[in-house]
């Protein structure tokens, strides 16, 4: 339902807008003298940040965090909501589907007097759109911190991965919303280089959001690239522990086997074999099992197999 606020101002006149319907576009591009296409285009959800500049007139297309964003939400679409502006003949209208904080507090300043003109409005609109991004950042810095602390954490999280990709989804759509206000700027202030003055507070704001965004997309996939380093490393030490064990087994098996042969041809129960009925039969048997031991073992103590990988590894040369 559309909710509409005149406001009075010095120069000029200020105009907001909320919830309109396409319908109530019909009447208001009439009445309003706006095309009717840029009213369209301010209901367009997919919209990322953008200007137009016709002869005089002004319309510009910025998003601001959503307070009513889903945790859950990675996109832009998902964790901003579009504010259109449109300057034409010293009046400022402001469409958007969503109320901020910041707007009602535009609009009580205006009544109290303390924003009188059109370009004091339109700064402290920009300033505090912009300013938005503080606080979403903030927060996803706070959720990168609980993420590093997870890596190093001795539990096991089977979706960190999915966390970090949703951190760095976010960061990702912060930092592209950032660089396109970033060249509304730039088109403004090359178009009206007047008003840098003005505007300093807001590319302040904007270039160390973008900064912070920067700093914090890094971080996210730092952090993602040593948990993906770390649990390669535990994949690879759980690998060399099996691998030690088979080595055991298989240096124990080279000493057993042999001696099982001889014990499983002995154990066979047939009358005539030899040196069944001889006297030194049984201590001839178990030297001869003693001095292959012997030849196994000094075998395999000169093959090396013996040795653990760390002993190998630090005898060879550098």
């Amino acid at each position: 339902m559309l909710s509409r606020n005149d406001f009075e101002l010095s120069d000029g006149k200020w105009i907001d807008l909320k919830e309109p319907t396409r319908d109530d576009f019909r009447k208001l591009a009439t009445e309003l003298k706006i095309p009717k296409r840029v009213l369209d285009n301010s209901l367009a959800p997919e919209h990322l940040p953008t200007f137009e500049i016709d002869n005089d007139d002004l319309t510009i297309f910025l998003r601001v965090i959503d307070p009513t964003k889903k945790v859950s939400g990675v996109s832009v679409q998902d964790l901003t909501t579009k504010i259109a502006f449109f300057i034409h003949q010293n009046r400022l209208i402001t469409i958007h589907r969503m109320d901020p904080v910041f707007l009602e507090e535009a609009r009580q300043k205006t009544k109290n007097g303390e924003l009188k003109t059109v370009l004091e409005v339109v700064k402290f609109l920009v300033i505090k759109s912009l300013d938005t991004f503080s606080t979403a950042l903030d927060e996803l810095e706070v959720k990168t911190e609980d993420f590093e602390e997870k890596i190093f954490s001795s539990k096991k999280y089977r979706t960190l991965i999915r966390e970090g990709y949703f951190l760095k989804r976010k960061a990702t759509a912060y930092r592209k919303v950032l660089k396109f206000s970033q060249d509304i700027l730039r088109g403004v202030l090359s178009r009206y280089p007047e008003m840098e003055h003005d505007l300093l507070g807001s590319k302040e704001i904007l270039d160390r959001n973008l900064f912070y965004t920067d700093e914090l997309l890094e971080n996210i996939s730092g952090l993602l690239n040593l948990h993906i380093s770390l649990s390669s490393q535990k994949t690879n030490e759980a690998s060399f522990k099996t691998n030690e064990v088979m080595r055991v087994l298989t240096v124990f098996s080279l000493f057993f086997l042999p001696l099982n042969f001889i014990v499983g041809l002995y154990g066979m129960n047939f009358t005539n074999m030899p040196e069944l009925n001889w006297d030194y039969g049984y201590p001839v048997i178990v030297g001869f099992m003693i001095v292959m031991s012997s030849g196994i073992y000094l075998w395999v103590h000169k093959k090396g197999w013996l040795k653990s990988p760390d002993e190998v590894t630090e005898k060879l040369p550098n």
